[in-house]
């Protein structure tokens, strides 16, 4: 009885050890994203490299950028179909299109609408320049 206690003990254990961190692991946020247009559209600047471990290590909830997503588990890119995935000329403006995704100036999800609110409230740091985000390469 002792020694099935035991084995059944150092098992838990051994699956806590090895399981847990790929589990932990798998939901993490990656470090550095490449942000680019989607594909079949011609960029007219270049792709930029979004540091997304430092958003969300900043404490900024996964849900406000992924807003269409039901939990942070199930986040997907804004590319993704159901998203922002028209990059027509004719969606540049429209909130579902790509290029909004990342340039609305009013809108808190967006990347410039955030960087601008940031900007407004002292910070700094949140660069709101398109040479910033698309350096020349």
């Amino acid at each position: 009885m002792k020694k099935s206690l035991m084995i059944s003990l150092m098992v838990v254990a051994l699956v806590c050890v090895f399981a847990l961190p790929a589990v932990i692991a798998g939901n993490a946020a990656p470090d550095q994203i490449t942000i680019t247009a989607p594909e079949g559209v011609k960029a007219t600047k270049t792709p930029v490299d979004f540091p997304h471990k430092m958003h969300a290590d900043s404490g900024i909830d996964c849900l406000v950028c992924h807003h269409k997503d039901e939990s942070k588990d199930a986040v997907k890119s804004c590319a993704a179909e159901g998203c922002h995935v028209d990059a027509s000329k004719a969606a540049k403006k429209k909130p579902e299109g790509f290029y909004q995704a990342f340039h609305n100036k009013k809108s808190k999800t967006s990347c410039l609408g955030c960087h601008k609110a940031e900007k407004k409230a002292g910070n700094k740091k949140a660069p709101v320049s398109c040479k910033a985000c698309h350096p020349k390469k």
